[in-house]
């Protein structure tokens, strides 16, 4: 994949907000993944050492959502376009464990094609300035780090690591790669997918890794976010990989354009799934010609070839806001449950506390409050704790300097919080419909599509920062919700030693 720097990564926000309040962390938050290169000591400022012997700093700068929280590296004494070729990510938490990803250079500063090659660290949030980073040994020269890693806590203070990477060109065919910290070294196992059903076809299965989901004890998932999910229980002595196919989308229907912009998942401990997807709606209009709306027409106007002569009968459509739709699955289960759709309409924007931010909400024309005003909406995510609380990134135009985060209650219909995006990352993006492929009724219809231009934004939901705190909050009940007990290791797959493999076309 190619990477490189974006100018404002040089630009952290101007406010810390793990300064405001260090005495308590948020018991979650929205982290974007992406590092901004910045010294930025605080509370939770940890120092690590990477192979290729160059220091390094990580910060975290944590805040209540909608806030979108971020982390900053440093590396003392150097600047970090000499030693990386691109941003450090955060890939994967759990618990108390971060996942992140460094690209360093393989070739010398002034080789012209940079190499580079990924490296893993582990940071352990602790209260009390007890938090550690720890680099994760290299893998075998077969094997190299993907951006898409998981981590699995273990008991005590270990952990594991696990990559799924393509084996070859063989349709389902897959490596699973899985480092553990007790005995400090690299496995790799061949695995063939497992299908649920008999009629999968190559265009439905997985192309692309989006995101990484942890599902319990050992489960984890691949995602990619128009296909499916690639699911396997990484302590299994014989793992097996199955498919979990996503709900397909009315939009796109090629699935070209960046899924996370519209779409996102998250799993919970006890298997359970949401999944989340915002859709940009048209309302198709009737165009009146002339010659249908008068009641008498001269020769001369026949004979006379005006503008409307020429024009091709295409159908026309404005834009009608944006609804959202939220589904629930277990691992365990052979289908998807629908929990929610919203449209914009529906939803009540009264302001749930005084803000200068209302003015986006009122609408003068019609007296009432309406997200409708926000007619660029997009990267719908979750809440680690689940909920009905779907997090949006809004604009009034796509262009607009004015990024806004909004939380919307799709299950009682109201916006509860929004706040202004204070991230020093631009973000534009235009969900316009802009294909043509359909055929209804001897009509080639224009198909509502999500593409667009889109800043690399990617906040994920993290609970790590809770455990910063010296006395962490009780968890959520969402886990004594849970339909399989912890202790009966079910099989997500068909225990039969039959492969069923897609089909060719």
């Amino acid at each position: 994949m190619e990477r490189s720097f974006t100018a404002a990564s040089f630009q952290p926000p101007v406010v810390d907000p793990a300064g405001a309040n260090p005495s308590r962390y948020p018991s979650w938050v929205l982290l974007d993944s992406i590092a901004y290169l910045a010294d930025r000591d605080n509370a939770t400022t940890v120092k690590g050492r990477a192979s290729t012997g160059h220091e390094f700093k990580v910060s975290f700068c944590l805040a209540d959502p909608p806030a979108v929280s971020y982390f900053c590296v440093h590396f003392p004494g150097i600047s970090i376009q000499e030693v990386c070729t691109t941003e450090p990510r955060v890939v994967s938490s759990a618990d108390d464990l971060v996942l992140l990803c460094f690209a360093f250079k393989t070739n010398p500063p002034s080789t012209d094609e940079d190499s580079q090659h990924l490296e893993y660290f582990v940071y352990k949030a602790a209260p009390g300035g007890k938090h550690t980073i720890r680099p994760v040994p290299c893998s075998p020269p077969a094997y190299k780090h993907s951006w898409h890693a998981a981590i699995v806590p273990r008991e005590g203070d270990n952990f594991l690591v696990a990559d799924l990477s393509p084996n070859g060109e063989d349709l389902g065919h897959y490596n699973l790669h899985i480092f553990s910290s007790e005995t400090n070294e690299w496995s790799t196992k061949h695995l063939q997918l497992q299908a649920p059903i008999s009629d999968v076809l190559p265009r439905d299965l997985p192309s692309q890794i989006d995101k990484v989901i942890t599902l319990g004890e050992s489960m984890v998932g691949w995602v990619d976010l128009w296909r499916g999910i690639v699911v396997c229980d990484v302590l299994e002595k014989d793992p097996i990989l199955c498919f979990l196919p996503l709900p397909k989308a009315d939009f796109d229907l090629h699935r070209e354009s960046r899924a996370r912009q519209v779409r996102d998942v998250i799993g919970f401990p006890n298997g359970f799934i949401n999944f989340v997807e915002i859709e940009h709606c048209v309302r198709w209009l009737t165009v009146v010609r002339k010659s249908t709306s008068t009641d008498i027409i001269y020769d001369a106007e026949l004979l006379n070839h005006d503008d409307m002569d020429v024009t091709d009968d295409q159908p026309y459509y404005e834009p009608a806001g944006w609804k959202i739709r939220t589904m629930l699955r277990s691992i365990f289960w052979n289908y998807w449950h629908k929990s929610h759709i919203v449209h914009v309409d529906e939803v009540s924007a009264f302001p749930p506390a005084p803000s200068k931010l209302h003015h986006h909400l009122w609408n003068g024309k019609d007296n009432k409050w309406t997200l409708g005003n926000l007619k660029t909406t997009s990267f719908p995510t979750f809440s680690v704790y689940s909920g009905n609380v779907v997090y949006l990134v809004s604009k009034v135009e796509s262009q607009e300097e004015d990024t806004l985060l909004v939380g919307v209650d799709i299950g009682k219909k109201k916006l509860e919080v929004i706040d202004q995006y204070c991230c020093g990352r631009s973000i534009s993006f235009d969900p316009i419909p802009l294909l043509c492929v359909a055929i209804v009724k001897k009509w080639e219809v224009t198909e509502p599509y999500c593409g667009g231009r889109s800043t690399s934004f990617d906040p994920i939901s993290c609970a790590f920062s809770e455990y910063l705190n010296t006395t962490p909050s009780p968890r959520h009940g969402f886990l004594l919700l849970c339909f399989c007990s912890q202790n009966s290791r079910k099989r997500i797959c068909q225990t039969s030693s039959e492969l069923i493999l897609p089909h060719d076309t």
